[in-house]
């Protein structure tokens, strides 16, 4: 009985051979493998998903502050691209900045009321005519009527700025020595919003409340400018020294709204945001009576 049992002994002690363990360590390897590749491809998921919440975000909030700034409009200016031929421009889906390649189809236009020219029809919000840099059209700015005019209404602005002046509840507490009359509830605001390439601005100037303002130059440190930046992920095409920003606005001055579209392009993800605004004021299309 010894020596059966010192047999068997032997051989639970015998543990494995070189080719069980090889076999072992290449499915353990496997294993890793397999879960190594999962986590990797759930972070480039979870980047993705960042990134295009990251874009929705940015254009839903740009488009936000673009549009209440213009619902409240006491005046207004609307400046940008239109195409000659009346063609609509198509913007690149995965590369930022490709090129424009139609150059001579591209008109400067700027759409704002008349204001000191009166004529027989008072509703008189109008666009001019503005010279584009190199462009040998006439400098002086012409005007046409807007309000049944198939030539001009509706037309699409592929955006360079809009100006708006707009009113806001006064507050002392941020008047930086301006004076103001007695009784004042009331404060202007200047609005640009400066459609540059890939980037929005956002500038404003008030009247009495100084120390709101948020502005820069040519001369600003870039501190200054990044405090205007509301977003830098617009889709765009260039077209030589210029760019042409995937912001399109249409004005329907019958029925006091401008139609405004943004395109966004980040990371070879595409998401555009759209709507109508409606102004609240009247006479910033039609003089009041």
């Amino acid at each position: 009985m010894g020596v059966i049992e010192l047999v068997l002994n032997k051989k639970k002690n015998k543990g494995f051979t070189l080719v069980e363990l090889i076999v072992a360590c290449a499915v353990l390897a496997l294993l890793i493998t397999a879960v190594v590749t999962m986590m990797g491809h759930e972070s480039v998921i979870l980047k993705k998903n960042e990134a295009d919440i990251s874009v929705q975000n940015s254009a839903q909030e740009t488009y936000n502050e673009i549009s209440d700034i213009m619902m409240q409009a006491t005046k207004i200016r609307i400046v940008g691209y239109v195409t000659k031929d009346g063609s609509d421009i198509v913007f690149p889906k995965k590369t930022v900045g490709d090129k424009y390649g139609a150059t001579d189809n591209l008109n400067l236009l700027a759409f704002t009321k008349k204001g000191q020219e009166k004529s027989s029809d008072d509703k008189n919000f109008e666009y001019s005519g503005v010279k584009m840099p190199g462009d040998s059209e006439a400098t002086e700015e012409v005007y046409l009527k807007t309000v049944g005019d198939s030539d001009s209404q509706y037309k699409k602005l592929y955006l360079t700025r809009i100006e708006v002046d707009y009113s806001v509840p006064y507050d002392s507490a941020f008047n930086n020595g301006v004076e103001v009359e007695a009784g004042t509830d009331k404060d202007v605001c200047s609005a640009t919003i400066i459609f540059d390439a890939n980037k929005i601005y956002i500038t404003k100037t008030y009247k009495y409340m100084k120390l709101l303002d948020t502005t820069y130059s040519t001369s600003s440190s870039n501190e200054e400018r990044d405090a205007c930046l509301y977003t830098s992920k617009l889709n765009y095409l260039k077209d030589g020294a210029r760019t042409i920003s995937a912001a399109i606005a249409t004005v329907d001055t019958e029925n006091q709204s401008i139609s405004l579209e943004l395109k966004f392009l980040d990371n070879k993800m595409t998401y555009n945001v759209s709507g109508i605004t409606n102004v609240k004021n009247s006479y910033v299309f039609i003089d009041a009576k």
